[in-house]
């Protein structure tokens, strides 16, 4: 029987279901935290395969231990319409969860007096929807030591009737020819954006020139990758493609988000999705930004 043991730590762990919310500050969650937070509760588990409706799933997951603190909130739509797109999130956030506590406490283990309570926020959001496409982008945040943390902005596209999950390349007739032709457009605005930073406008030309050595059509179908609201009503606007600090830059730079306008790629799509697309796309306000 496959469970999801959201207490497998050997302290406690908060569940709530609904829309409650009781997430802190995210420099709650970080290299500020240096000792034990107080317990929450008395361990507890999920298993799947007794969920009786939705409202089952839990929308936080809050650990608070002496090697590790994490926190994750997902959006109550994620919810709304296929339970196993709510499912496949806490799933993977578990797993998250697993990971950095074993390392964490083999970390304390061996160096004890070194050693500092790991971090993890992990905050999910719907950030589009057309016909039965649903688009989420995932802020994470980890902290394992050293100066400070890292974050990045993941990606994922489900079939909101199914809950299945999608790639980007299923939805081009052909994706690589499609993908090769936007890079110039993801170029540009990785330079664009590398000069306001830096506030080196007289340096496009250089920073064009090392973004076509960092980034290819295969990385962009590989990574992290979302649709955008549109300025039209239950439409996407285009797709955005996530970079995280280190991917591109300097953890100084932050993260780097290129979106792809619709209109550059519409009659590309496979014909089932073109009428998913029209419109401009709509800015997104992103956490880290």
């Amino acid at each position: 029987m496959k469970k999801l043991v959201l207490a497998a730590l050997a302290g406690a762990v908060l569940l709530t279901t609904g829309c409650q919310k009781k997430v802190r500050d995210l420099s709650d969650v970080s290299e500020t935290q240096d000792g034990p937070g107080e317990a929450g509760g008395d361990d507890a588990s999920l298993d799947v395969a007794t969920i009786a409706s939705v409202d089952d799933l839990p929308r936080e997951i809050i650990v608070e231990e002496d090697f590790l603190l994490a926190e994750v909130e997902i959006d109550e739509a994620a919810f709304a319409k296929a339970p196993a797109i709510g499912m496949d999130l806490v799933e993977s956030a578990q797993i998250r969860i697993e990971a950095m506590s074993e390392d964490a406490k083999a970390y304390r283990e061996a160096d004890p007096d070194y050693f500092r309570a790991y971090g993890l926020r992990i905050k999910w959001d719907v950030v589009a929807e057309a016909g039965n496409i649903m688009s989420l982008e995932g802020f994470h945040y980890t902290f394992t030591g050293g100066a400070h943390g890292n974050y990045f902005t993941a990606g994922r596209l489900y079939d909101a009737t199914t809950g299945e999950p999608m790639r980007l390349s299923r939805f081009f007739q052909k994706p690589q020819a499609a993908i090769e032709a936007h890079m110039p457009v993801v170029w540009q605005e990785i330079a664009k954006q590398k000069a306001a930073k830096s506030g080196s406008a007289s340096q496009l030309e250089r920073f064009e020139a090392e973004a076509r050595e960092l980034v290819s059509a295969d990385m962009v179908l590989a990574g992290e990758t979302s649709f955008v609201p549109s300025d039209k009503p239950g439409k996407f606007g285009g797709y955005a493609v996530h970079f995280a600090p280190y991917d591109i830059g300097s953890y100084a730079e932050g993260a780097y988000h290129v979106t792809i306008p619709q209109n550059l790629f519409r009659d590309t799509l496979k014909q089932q999705y073109m009428a998913l697309f029209d419109g401009e796309p709509v800015k997104v306000e992103r956490l880290g930004d």
